[in-house]
């Protein structure tokens, strides 16, 4: 099957489902994009993945040494390019002549794709789509991402995410308007962080699905924090997360759950 017969079979899936009903609550985001067919974190896979109808795509953010925001998971761009270079390190002008590879499952079709800045990726972003930016590095990121939030992001939604707790609730404070989320895969660390989630107004946790239960959604409930979750591809992991009213699904297939949900017939919390 090529690139053009997937995308259009997926497609008639999201009409399909937007026919079975709109009312449906937890979101389906697609990990670093479409990943499965594009390079991750590449222009085209976020583009891709909100064109086939996932609720929003998260992408990973990365300061340049010369104070570019690029969207890569990574220090360094070995496992994806060949060529190593540290993110921190190199120019915006290095790190761009360098071509992502394809893995097992890309379609040739995204053949020379290179690393994109955010500022690209937000003038891409229209009004009924959201973008899940998560922040891999620290407070040094803030200043240009400040200049970049303001002069580039015009339409559409975006919420910021991290592990690092004081990166995550700079955030916000920055951002007041912007939801931000905490990630972490320590249930006994986010127990123990409730009180600061509160304090620093932040607007929930984002985390390793495996570590949510019964107990930790009804401290959380308690406390008013949004529950998201990752990285979750099965379905039994899907429904789980659902019968515990979690609100957003991180995901590599996000329109096949989507699809396997509504076949089911399994309404979201």
């Amino acid at each position: 099957m090529n690139f053009n017969s997937v995308k259009s079979s997926y497609l008639l899936i999201v009409l399909i489902l937007l026919g079975l009903g709109s009312s449906a609550q937890v979101k389906y985001i697609a990990h670093r994009g479409a990943s499965y067919y594009a390079p991750e974190n590449s222009l085209a896979a976020i583009k891709l993945a909100w064109e086939l109808g996932a609720d929003g795509a998260e992408c990973d953010i990365q300061l340049t040494k010369d104070n570019q925001i690029v969207l890569w998971h990574d220090d360094n761009t070995e496992r994806l390019t060949g060529v190593k270079l540290d993110i921190a390190k190199a120019t915006f002008a290095d790190l761009r002549r360098l071509k992502i590879k394809l893995s097992a499952t890309n379609s040739v079709y995204f053949e020379g794709q290179q690393m994109p800045s955010l500022k690209e990726v937000l003038k891409a972003l229209s009004k009924d789509q959201l973008l899940v930016i998560e922040i891999k590095c620290g407070k040094e990121i803030f200043p240009e991402l400040q200049k970049v939030i303001r002069q580039s992001w015009k339409t559409g939604n975006i919420a910021f995410i991290g592990f690092g707790f004081e990166t995550i609730s700079m955030a916000k404070s920055i951002f007041p308007k912007v939801p931000c989320y905490y990630l972490s895969s320590s249930k006994e660390d986010v127990l123990k962080r409730i009180p600061d989630i509160q304090k620093n107004k932040l607007d929930g946790v984002d985390l390793y699905s495996k570590i949510i239960d019964q107990q930790l959604v009804e401290e959380l409930r308690k406390a008013n924090a949004g529950i998201w979750c990752w990285t979750v591809d099965a379905l039994d992991e899907t429904i789980r997360m659902n019968e515990l009213g979690v609100n957003v699904i991180t995901t590599n297939r996000p329109t096949w759950l989507k699809e396997q949900m509504a076949v089911k017939g399994i309404p979201n919390k």
